[in-house]
């Protein structure tokens, strides 16, 4: 498969687990699950009268393991080190004799607290090696990757399509340049030529890179729009909330792949999304990555 469409269907997922909660992303996980696991492999366990699910958000025959999903909006350590508690210990009395794993699947981003871990660690410590164990995002996203064409469409029917990028045109990039003007503020730009080295200086994933050159078409669109506008200010007023939105995001430490997600999302607003809106707003982000508003620039002399 394509690594520029594979790259597409890693930012959606991201999307989906980073902005999934509670059942939303319960279901999200079941739905993985079921084609990553087919022919009922893996198996959805649902809530049932007075005995509720027993501790038990899913099982997976093959492998004996019980899964226990906890997706809050905001969750706090001693709330995640009373779940891990709570649902391993409800689910032995019932399950011990089908059981060789528990794991405990989250969608925090940045991964488990300590807390959390020495719960995990305690948890086999009495039970045996390797008893529980916890799924974040990249053991998600592994699964995800590795389903084929017509399971990324079904579970992401939004993604764009290589034909999108190509027949997006000024009709749907503009509505994002009108979205992106309200974020004007005054500009300092800076004209120095763009490094060619600037991806690799970023130390942006595959994925990322693909979705920066993906974008260089649509890009094109916008760079020919800034050149024809009247208003003189409109791009580097643009550009320099674009830097200063990147500088936030930078200085809360998020890593740089999440430092774009963070962009396009900015990028996107809060607008109802569609392929060609998403080709839009790739463009848009890959114009301003080009023109060295975003990310860092490597300093004259830089040796890899």
């Amino acid at each position: 498969m394509n690594d520029r469409i594979l790259a597409l269907y890693e930012m959606a997922f991201r999307d989906r687990y980073q902005e999934s909660f509670e059942d939303e992303f319960q279901e999200f996980f079941s739905e993985i699950m079921e084609r990553a696991y087919p022919d009922g492999d893996f198996i959805r366990v649902r809530p049932w009268g007075r005995t509720g699910d027993e501790k038990n958000d899913g099982y997976l025959i093959s492998h004996r393991i019980v899964f226990a999903v906890y997706a809050p909006r905001k969750p706090t350590a001693y709330e995640i080190r009373k779940k891990i508690e709570t649902d391993f210990s409800g689910c032995l009395p019932h399950w011990d004799q089908y059981i060789d794993r528990w794991i405990f699947v989250h969608n925090d981003r940045e991964g488990l607290g300590p807390d959390a871990l020495k719960t995990i660690l305690e948890l086999n410590k009495r039970h045996g090696a390797d008893k529980a164990t916890s799924w974040g995002r990249e053991a998600l996203r592994k699964r995800v990757m590795d389903l084929g064409m017509s399971d990324l469409k079904s579970l992401f029917p939004g993604v764009p399509t290589i034909e999108d990028f190509i027949e997006t045109g000024m009709e749907q990039i503009q509505p994002v340049l009108d979205h992106l003007e309200r974020a004007r503020v005054p500009a300092r730009p800076d004209r120095r030529p763009v490094p060619e080295d600037k991806i690799e200086y970023n130390l942006l994933s595959d994925a990322t890179r693909s979705l920066i050159t993906m974008g260089m078409q649509p890009a094109q669109l916008v760079r020919n729009y800034y050149r024809r506008v009247s208003d003189e200010l409109l791009r580097d007023q643009t550009a320099q909330a674009f830097s200063e939105k990147y500088q936030e995001l930078r200085a809360s430490g998020l890593s740089p792949d999440d430092v774009y997600w963070q962009l396009r999302k900015w990028v996107a607003g809060t607008s109802a999304s569609g392929p060609s809106r998403e080709v839009a707003v790739y463009g848009v982000l890959t114009y301003f990555f080009e023109e060295c508003d975003i990310f860092l620039r490597p300093e004259e002399g830089h040796e890899e």
